[in-house]
């Protein structure tokens, strides 16, 4: 008898350092992500001082933290531009709406760019992306130039980039990225990514008031009907600051220490 108990207790804890072990495995593979927060209160501060100085309502443009289809539900913001000369009062000019993504938890890989996305909703306006005013920075690195990616295109980086024009009711849907990034292919000569816009490794190294980077996207929108409406120039900055994101441990007890 009491050498079946010995047995048997053995056999439980033989069980027991199996489970623990597959637990402890299942644990070790648990994704580690990361979280891109956009700040929503500098892009809100900036968009409102800027129409501010233009002449214009700081309510004619607003941060919205969850955007409608066919954007992502996320922040971005929406602008009304101002209403033309001789247009029938009560007749909706529409808006313009602007996100960068991606946000919010991603896994700990690094971002070769940036999606910019512009929905013009008016009918008399049109918006431009000016791509060489716009600049990309990280962490305290200086402002880089950015470039739009169009693979498999030959480009010189020497001259200007082609403006993008988004009219009335076209969406624009654009990789933005920045000169470094690229390095060019001997072979086929033509440019190609060769190193990622963001490395959230890298990011989360530095201190965390250090962990951001940032696209100041400059657009211009102007009328294409009509008279009597200046054109509005704005610099948005979209910025982001990078947080580790640890998955839930398969053990109820090593969650509930994860808490206290």
């Amino acid at each position: 008898m009491g050498l079946d108990l010995v047995l048997l207790t053995i056999y439980l804890i033989c069980i027991g350092s199996l489970a623990y072990q597959m637990v402890l495995a299942a644990e070790a593979g648990v994704e580690v992500r990361v979280t891109c927060l956009p700040d929503a209160d500098i892009l809100g501060r900036a968009l409102a001082d800027q129409l501010a100085r233009q002449g214009l309502s700081a309510e004619s443009g607003q941060v919205v933290m969850e955007m409608p289809s066919p954007l992502k539900p996320q922040m971005g913001l929406t602008l009304t531009p101002p209403a033309l000369r001789g247009q029938p009062p009560g007749d909706p000019t529409g808006q313009i709406a602007v996100q960068v993504i991606p946000q919010g938890p991603q896994p700990l890989k690094p971002l070769t760019g940036l999606t910019v996305q512009v929905l013009n909703q008016t009918q008399g306006f049109q918006v431009v992306v000016d791509w060489d005013r716009s600049s990309f920075t990280q962490g305290k690195d200086q402002a880089r130039r950015v470039i739009r990616h169009t693979p498999g295109t030959r480009m010189d980086l020497g001259l200007p980039q082609v403006m993008s024009v988004v009219n009335p009711n076209q969406l624009l849907s654009a990789v933005a990225t920045s000169e470094d990034c690229f390095r060019l292919n001997p072979d086929t000569q033509l440019l190609h990514l060769a190193v990622p816009l963001v490395d959230p490794n890298q990011l989360l190294t530095l201190d965390p008031p250090d962990r951001i980077y940032a696209l100041d996207l400059a657009l211009n929108i102007t009328p294409v009907i009509g008279r009597g409406a200046r054109p509005l120039v704005l610099l948005l900055p979209f910025r982001f600051r990078v947080e580790r994101r640890v998955g839930q441990s398969p053990l109820p007890f090593r969650r509930w220490l994860g808490k206290r």
